[in-house]
């Protein structure tokens, strides 16, 4: 999907990259764009992926420990693990 910045009356240039940035970081395309710069083995891919997913379960059961902690953090996780 194309991103699409239209520049308002009292924009100025500046304004309207900065909104484009925002909007490019908002979409991730920078990250991707870097990720797929170099070529990955599918076996290196998996490998990142499970070592993330370990991470994350990790980083829940240490949060679920802790008092004070808001459930959107906990959900936010779950739903990176691909919990609902």
């Amino acid at each position: 999907m194309p991103i699409i910045v239209k520049a308002q009356g009292n924009d100025s240039t500046f304004d309207v990259i900065k909104k484009f940035k925002k909007a490019t970081s908002a979409a991730d395309i920078v990250s991707k764009a870097r990720d797929r710069r170099y070529f990955q083995k599918p076996s290196l891919k998996r490998t990142i992926k499970k070592t993330e997913m370990r991470r994350l379960r990790k980083r829940s059961r240490a949060l679920k420990r802790m008092k004070n902690i808001a459930p959107q953090v906990l959900q936010r996780i779950g739903e990176r693990l691909g919990k609902n």
